[in-house]
């Protein structure tokens, strides 16, 4: 879950802290003039999580690596090697992966920084992609996720344990289909797609929300109703904002040669592209539909605020007659001995009139309910 400051004080107390310690640990920024790359480590920064696949088309191994010479000595055995490290705000974990696998240090430094714009960048001999994973745990989570494609390694950073790819990892240890027979570019776009794949599940739970709120709009809505559109309009701004900037990423890995990346490959990576705009299609579209449902919500509540305006008035308009008549009957004036009858007589002049006020607004439609 990604809090900012306004969210922190949105909370009640109970969740405060929770929510805090879910948060993962950012990187001090550099100060201001320092040199470009420079690493910084976060006080409480405690070392990543680092898994590692390696396979081929016949073997396959796995482990969790503790000391980052295992991993010097795996590197460039391997037709691919597959580093996952779970954790970006340790800086010396990070310095040594990239001195290992020769990443480039401004690269290095945008791992830390997790407010990116997802983009794909080519250095001499790897690839760079920052993408965002999307999630419901229950609310909307994005978690940024940082990809290197070199020619025989795929490294993932991700912000903290727990991602989508587990698929994908099963399919590497059942051996099935080309995954294995590939090589490094196929991973990447394995991983990347996998990311992007997951993207319809959430938008479709969001449809079913925006359904549901769809009903309680037409039958009778609360301001229960008006709170939970504004949170899934909110989180379709923010999907809008993890989506549009990928599509021109991936755009860059389809059409841009490379020589890390096959033709073949490409291929794919357009096949991902294309699924990208799906979603954004789809996120632009419930978020129009949110904004309809928010011009039908207040146009319910004023409609609803127009009954009982009317129905007030016709009280209103009822018992103004009604008022007239009494005053005048009670008057401090003496009548005649023949009005004894003149209590019958005001009673049923004031049933007339309101019997005529109501036959009048019934005849100009005003008592019918469908009547704005």
């Amino acid at each position: 879950m990604s809090l900012n400051r306004r969210d922190l004080f949105r909370l009640p107390l109970a969740r405060l802290s929770a929510a805090v310690a879910d948060e993962p640990l950012q990187r001090p920024r550099p100060a201001p003039g320092s040199e470009p790359g420079l690493l910084m480590s976060h006080p409480e920064a405690a070392p990543p999580r680092v898994r590692v696949i390696a396979y081929g088309p016949l073997e396959i191994t796995e482990c969790e690596v503790d000391d980052l010479a295992l991993l010097e000595t795996m590197a460039g055995r391997w037709p691919v090697l597959w580093v996952n490290v779970d954790g970006v705000a340790h800086a010396p974990t990070l310095q040594r992966i990239g001195d290992i696998f020769g990443l480039h240090r401004l690269a290095l430094e945008d791992l830390g920084e997790q407010a990116q714009r997802p983009k794909a960048e080519a250095y001499d001999d790897h690839l760079f992609v920052i993408t965002r994973m999307a999630r419901l745990t229950p609310a909307l989570d994005l978690e940024q996720i940082a990809v290197f494609l070199g020619a025989d390694f795929v490294l993932t950073f991700q912000e903290r344990p727990g991602d989508v790819l587990d698929p994908l990892r099963q399919r590497i240890r059942n051996g099935h289909g080309r995954l294995r027979r590939a090589g490094a570019d196929y991973l990447a776009y394995a991983v990347i797609d996998s990311i992007v794949d997951h993207y319809f599940p959430v938008t479709e739970s969001y449809a079913d929300r925006l359904d549901d709120i769809e009903d309680e709009v037409v039958g009778r809505p609360t301001r229960d109703t008006m709170n939970r559109l504004h949170l899934v309009k909110r989180d379709m701004m923010a999907l809008r904002r993890a989506v549009w900037p990928m599509r021109d990423a991936l755009s860059t890995l389809a059409r841009d040669p490379s020589s890390l990346i096959s033709t073949e490959t490409q291929v794919y990576f357009r096949d991902t592209h294309d699924h990208v705009i799906q979603i954004l299609d789809l996120v632009e579209t419930y978020r129009d539909l949110g904004s309809s449902l928010t011009d039908l919500y207040l146009s319910a509540v004023s409609n609803r605020m127009n009954e009982i305006m009317k129905v007030l008035t016709i009280f209103a308009a009822v018992f103004i007659p009604l008022g007239f008549i009494t005053g005048i009957y009670g008057m401090d004036v003496e009548h005649p001995r023949a009005w004894w009858w003149g209590l019958p007589f005001i009673f049923g002049l004031m049933a007339g009139t309101a019997l005529i006020v109501l036959l009048w607004f019934a005849r100009k439609g005003w008592l019918a309910r469908n009547e704005p």
